[in-house]
């Protein structure tokens, strides 16, 4: 019901399939442990609330996603789950509730979900702007750089890359811009990486990582990564592209990006849109995202509420 209703709203929707949702809710995991809350009238399902509850980084917070059905909004129904999840949020011992909107107005932010957001105490905290390209893309043209070579794989980081990829991920979790969220970096670890491997495989969704090296040093320099689930065939996902900060400037970001997307778009069998989202104040990204074709369609914010 949830992801009817994303699909219902959003020009261009995003976020888990049923079968994504429900590894991460009925699984274990090192990195979070889901819940889910739901509102029946009368045998049918009117509302539902998305917990993650973080265990690594963020351990004071409890992220909320809340879904209602169109005909029942307006009659409390989100404000009753939001209830719920504050109060057990307090009873766990958290301090801060988070949520996202992701279907504000590409350049004001602004939308029903804000309001609610602002009449029930939370603040706006960070934001950032939802691109998207229609694939395939013709006539992409990689753009090497001299000194580096382009490495590839797909579900699982090899075991040679993997102490330097965990420094990358970790250094992404650093650097990536987060307004004044509340936000704790995580220290990635090869078994957090494996973990999440293996939750991505159960869910069905597939990844490709594009990785440059630098060739004097055989530095892991820079990486990104895409992907998506046969489930929802149409909807692809950009997800990191970090670069090391001791070789940024290099146009690293779009030598890794391009031949990624030109694996991708081979791997996959039709039209697609692939999503991306980034801070305004990520400039250089979106400028690479620019090149590519990504246009802006949705903003997305992020709120917290102390509690």
């Amino acid at each position: 019901m949830k992801f009817g209703v994303r699909r219902e709203e959003l020009e261009f929707p995003s976020g888990l399939g049923v079968e994504e949702a429900r590894v991460v809710m009925a699984g274990t995991h090192a990195d979070v442990r889901a819940e889910g809350l739901g509102m029946v009238v009368d045998g049918v399902w009117v509302g539902v609330a998305w917990l993650d509850w973080w265990l690594v980084g963020n351990t004071d917070t409890v992220d909320v996603e809340l879904a209602v059905v169109p005909e029942y909004r307006r009659r409390g129904v989100a404000s009753r789950l939001l209830e719920v999840a504050v109060g057990r949020a307090r009873d766990a011992g958290r301090r801060i509730v988070s949520g996202t909107n992701t279907a504000g107005d590409p350049e004001t932010g602004e939308s029903p979900g804000t309001a609610f957001a602002r009449a029930r105490g939370f603040v706006q905290k960070h934001a950032e702007l939802h691109q998207v390209v229609e694939l395939p893309i013709e006539g992409l043209v990689e753009q090497p750089v001299d000194g580096y070579e382009i490495v590839q794989w797909r579900e699982h980081v090899p075991d040679a890359w993997m102490e330097q990829f965990v420094e990358l991920l970790s250094g992404m979790s650093e650097d990536v811009p987060t307004g004044d969220r509340t936000d704790e970096p995580v220290r990635w670890t090869p078994e957090l990486v494996r973990d999440a491997e293996a939750r991505r495989v159960a869910q069905g969704r597939f990844t490709y990582t594009t990785a440059a090296v630098h060739t004097a040093s055989g530095e892991l320099a820079a990486y990104t990564q895409m992907g998506g689930t046969p489930e929802t065939p149409e909807r692809l996902n950009q997800y990191d592209t970090y670069v090391r900060r001791t070789h940024r400037g290099n146009r690293l970001g779009i030598a890794v990006k391009l031949p990624n997307l030109a694996a991708l778009q081979a791997g996959i069998a039709r039209p697609a849109v692939l999503h991306t989202w980034n801070a305004p104040e990520n400039a250089p990204m979106i400028a690479v995202n620019n090149k590519i074709g990504f246009r802006p369609v949705a903003q997305r914010t992020a709120w917290e509420r102390e509690l």
